[in-house]
């Protein structure tokens, strides 16, 4: 992808990038719980893994300023406890499913407007 941008998504020089690369590692903390709710309750873990991955993104919207980020780290956790200890974890893929595709929607409207600035 770094390529068709012309970007280097590796830039050294980049401090953020640093800062960036630790959030994506977090995530790897957060699946020993995933892995965990599998082995005690894993009728459980699509709505836990879809929780755990909702609340990472809060870090990024602090770190790409980005609001979309921001109200899906916090809708996506909600939305996922009340469907998955209401519903099936078919439920909960097919409703994460939806709110992925919005959330990548609303960060495409979201770049293009501070593309305009």
């Amino acid at each position: 992808m770094g390529k068709v941008l012309k970007v280097d998504i590796f830039d050294k020089g980049n401090p953020l990038g640093n800062v960036g690369f630790l959030f994506t590692c977090n995530q790897f903390l957060y699946l020993l719980i995933v892995m965990w709710v599998f082995s005690a309750v894993p009728d459980k873990m699509v709505m836990v893994y879809a929780m755990v991955f909702g609340a990472h993104l809060l870090p990024y919207s602090w770190l790409y300023k980005s609001l979309s980020y921001r109200f899906f780290s916090i809708a996506i956790p909600i939305v996922s406890l009340i469907v998955g200890c209401v519903f099936s974890a078919f439920s909960v893929a097919v409703t994460m499913l939806v709110i992925e595709t919005i959330f990548v929607i609303t960060l495409v409207v979201e770049v293009h407007m501070f593309i305009k600035k």
